[in-house]
């Protein structure tokens, strides 16, 4: 509950500050962490009047301690599926190639040049002692996949093309699955989980890749297929859309073990290009408050 008025008066609040809101609520939230952890937020007893904020600390304690799986399976179908879904696909085709440059050599090259600048500062002696390379690596991909957020709305308040912003924004909703992909490639390789070396963790990198897309793009033409025979129904037409973006990341990864980042860019796509047609015309600027505000919501909770 305070998240969501805090995200909502960060908005209106701080609209003019040079800050993003993204950056804006992190700042709040490390603020609120550091309470928790210099024990603020105890009892205080104000002339014989006591005032409780143990349920704060509580709060604060059990969301530092979440699953981290229910993040992914909660908030990443809304935050990647709205980003994907409110894209200009016309400008988003003629920008692709570039954008797959960026987010697919790109991305390699920016985890190796990270890795590589952690492995100096450990031969400087300066620090991470004990970090190998297959570690160093696997920070690298944590650390290259960029959120475009702040970025495409500074471009938009600029008045840079929509070529431009649509570049970045494709690019970081590649990047994000060619990071995590990355990832688990070097991630089963530490622990020994993959065998074959480099070309099996090649061939399980286009496999995980093209595999989530093909999910995507599969579940995407199903509710097309559906949708298009209901006729001005808000509920059904958002329902199955909703759903069908979390179904989309679960088979990915649950049954396929596929990227979902992937699948649900895919499915997107497929979405925000033959489904608009298909969605009653009356449906779909409801369809986009939907999404804009559940995005809102995710952001404020997670930040």
């Amino acid at each position: 509950i305070f998240a969501v008025i805090i995200g909502s008066a960060t908005r209106f609040f701080l609209q003019k500050s040079i800050l993003p809101f993204t950056v804006s609520l992190l700042i709040i939230g490390l603020g609120l962490g550091a309470l928790g952890r210099f024990d603020v937020l105890h009892i205080y007893d104000l002339n014989g009047y006591t005032l409780d904020f143990t349920f704060a600390d509580r709060s604060i304690r059990w969301a530092s301690h979440i699953d981290p799986h229910l993040l992914l399976y909660i908030f990443l179908p809304i935050l990647i599926f709205e980003a994907v879904f409110a894209i200009d696909v016309h400008v988003f085709k003629k920008t692709f190639t570039n954008a797959a440059i960026m987010a697919v050599p790109g991305i390699l090259v920016a985890v190796f040049a990270s890795a590589f600048f952690l492995l100096g500062l450990k031969a400087l002696g300066i620090g991470l002692n004990s970090w190998t390379y297959g570690f160093a690596l696997l920070f690298g991909a944590v650390v290259s996949a960029t959120d475009p957020v702040a970025v495409v709305s500074i471009l938009k308040e600029l008045g840079a093309s929509k070529k431009l912003g649509t570049l970045i924004e494709g690019e970081s909703l590649l990047n994000d699955g060619t990071a995590i992909v990355i990832f688990m490639v070097i991630l089963t390789g530490i622990t020994g989980e993959a065998a074959g070396g480099t070309l099996a963790g090649i061939l399980e990198f286009f496999r995980v890749s093209f595999g989530g897309a093909i999910v995507g793009g599969i579940i995407g033409w199903l509710i097309i297929r559906w949708v298009k025979k209901v006729f001005n129904d808000a509920l059904v037409e958002t329902s199955l859309i909703v759903a069908a973006a979390y179904l989309t990341f679960f088979i990915a990864e649950h049954f396929f073990h596929v990227s979902g980042v992937l699948a649900l860019v895919a499915y997107g796509l497929v979405m925000a290009s033959y489904g608009k047609t298909r969605i009653s015309p009356e449906v779909q600027h409801f369809l986009h408050e939907f999404w804009e505000f559940a995005a809102f919501i995710a952001n404020a909770l997670i930040f």
